[in-house]
């Protein structure tokens, strides 16, 4: 894996979880501030969504990352990981 390709999903790792961070945040405090509120709900529904669906960016960034690497094994094996993280996605939300 090359540096750039490591610098770039440490990136996005790193901006997913402060993103849902602040997002679960704002949610948690919205809770306290208006209990029962539709908008303390959507915000907690959001930051678990976005912390759920970093691990499953970075898959697929990977898998970009290995195309234009051309390391065809890794290709496999990453595009492998992310069929299995959508299938499971899809057999929780079904």
């Amino acid at each position: 894996m090359s540096d750039a390709l490591e610098a770039r999903l440490g990136r996005l790792l790193t901006v997913g979880t402060r993103v849902s961070t602040v997002v679960l945040a704002m949610g948690l405090a919205a809770t306290f501030a208006m209990p029962g509120s539709r908008l303390a709900y959507v915000l907690l529904t959001v930051g678990l969504a976005v912390l759920l669906l970093t691990p499953v960016a970075r898959v697929a960034l990977s898998v970009l990352g290995y195309i234009a690497e051309r390391d065809w094994w890794f290709v496999l094996y990453t595009s492998i990981v992310f069929v299995l993280l959508i299938g499971s996605f899809i057999a929780a939300f079904a």
